[in-house]
């Protein structure tokens, strides 16, 4: 399925620009008095991201467009994996994409990522006080599995967050 974006494996070249998206989203969230994303990731995060092959952007002509990363496990949100599942972090659209419905299709996209590779469902968290988020998800035919306290990426704090699945399947 042709999603009208090119999703690309990133590099550790990408983590200026991936960290420009996150700090773009953290004002954002900030602006609305959303915890969320209120401590950096740390370099070294997205580098890790990288490195494993995780780390995947859409890049445009005006610079960078969107970026997430994905991993096969998750231990420290979703406990000690049992299901067969891919786990997307730090989804982040340019703001002069919004409205482009990129961010559903990064989501497609990690669907059928995660379907090609056999896995069964893809999973994902956000903060639990973003309601606007959660509905995004649950408006994505994502399901609702539990709150759980997490660490933040920089290990400073921690905060409540909303996980959430659905079926992998083709994009």
């Amino acid at each position: 399925m042709d999603l009208g974006v090119t999703v690309e494996r990133g590099e550790i070249a990408d983590v200026p620009a991936a960290q420009a998206l996150l700090a773009e989203a953290r004002r954002w969230l900030a602006d609305r008095s959303i915890d969320q994303w209120q401590n950096p990731v740390p370099d070294h995060v997205i580098e890790a991201d990288a490195r494993r092959g995780g780390l995947f952007v859409v890049r445009a002509d005006d610079g960078p467009a969107g970026m997430l990363a994905v991993a096969h496990s998750d231990e420290d949100t979703w406990g000690p994996a049992s299901a067969s599942a891919l786990y997307v972090h730090r989804l982040a659209v340019a703001h002069r994409y919004r409205g482009a419905q990129l961010g559903p299709k990064l989501l497609r996209w990690a669907r059928g990522y995660a379907f090609d590779r056999g896995l069964t469902w893809l999973r994902l968290d956000c903060a639990a006080d973003n309601p606007g988020l959660r509905r995004f998800y649950e408006r994505d035919d994502f399901a609702y599995v539990r709150d759980a306290t997490v660490p933040s990426p920089d290990g400073h704090r921690t905060f409540r967050v909303s996980l959430y699945q659905r079926p992998a399947e083709v994009g």
